[in-house]
C-alpha cells in the first residue's frame, strides 16, 4: 500500500491542480451530531443529505460567505469535515467538554499543518505533521502510542529510506487518528450519505 495512500483517495474526489491544499477535519466522540453541529455554529435546522464525494471544499473560513459542515459517524465517533474553524483551539476546546476525546486535523499546503488532541476541555497535544519535535500542550506525548511505525518529518535524512514527502505526512496522521479512533477515514465513508450542515454567513456591518 502507498505511504500516501489516505492523502491520494480524498485527492481522487477532486483532481483539480488545487485538490488537496487545504483540509479540515475533527472527530469527536460520543457527542450528538446537533450538538456538535451548534458547537461549530452551524444551523442545526439546515440539514441535508450529502457526501464527501459531492459536497465540495465548503467555505474558506472568512465568514464572508455561508460555509458547510459535512457530518457523519465513523464508529462512536462525529466526524466534521468543514474550514479552519473547526479545528481552532477554542472550538476544539468546547467540543471536547464532559470527557470527550477530540481529535482534529488542519492541513494547509501553505500554512498550519497540525494534529491535535483535546480532552476535558484541554488541549492535551498539538504537533506539526511535518516535524513531529514542534508539539505543545498539556501531554505533548500523549499520541506517541498511535505515531508508531509512521513517517512524519520530512527534514529527516535516512539514506536508507526514501525521502518523506508531505502528503506521506498527512496520511501518517490520518492513520494515527484511526488507530485511536478504531475506524480508519475510507472510501466507503467518503462515498456513503451523511447530512450537510450551513453556518451562516456574518452579519456585515
Amino acid at each position: 500500500m502507498p505511504a500516501d495512500d489516505l492523502y491520494q483517495l480524498l485527492r481522487s474526489y477532486d483532481p483539480s491542480d488545487v485538490s488537496m491544499q487545504q483540509f479540515y477535519a475533527v472527530w469527536v466522540e460520543d457527542i450528538p451530531v446537533e450538538e456538535a453541529v451548534v458547537t461549530l455554529n452551524g444551523d442545526p435546522a439546515s440539514g441535508a443529505p450529502d457526501s464527501f464525494s459531492g459536497w465540495g471544499s465548503g467555505s474558506d473560513g472568512s465568514g464572508s460567505e455561508a460555509a458547510g459542515l459535512l457530518v457523519g459517524l465513523i464508529g462512536n465517533w462525529a466526524l466534521i469535515i468543514a474550514d479552519y474553524h473547526s479545528t481552532e483551539d477554542e472550538a476544539l476546546l468546547m467540543l471536547s467538554r464532559c470527557g470527550r476525546l477530540t481529535l482534529a486535523i488542519s492541513w494547509d499546503f501553505h500554512g498550519e499543518t497540525m494534529l491535535k488532541y483535546a480532552k476535558d476541555g484541554e488541549i492535551i497535544t498539538a504537533l506539526d505533521i511535518l516535524d513531529t519535535n514542534e508539539r505543545s500542550g498539556r501531554d505533548p506525548n500523549a499520541l506517541d502510542p498511535y505515531l508508531y511505525g509512521l513517517r512524519f518529518n520530512i527534514d529527516e535524512d535516512d539514506p536508507d529510506a526514501p525521502a518523506i514527502e508531505p502528503r506521506e505526512s498527512f496520511t501518517s496522521a490520518l492513520t494515527a487518528i484511526g488507530r485511536m479512533v478504531g475506524h480508519q477515514i475510507d472510501r466507503e465513508w467518503l462515498e456513503a450519505t451523511h447530512a450537510t450542515y450551513i453556518v451562516p454567513a456574518d452579519d456585515p456591518d
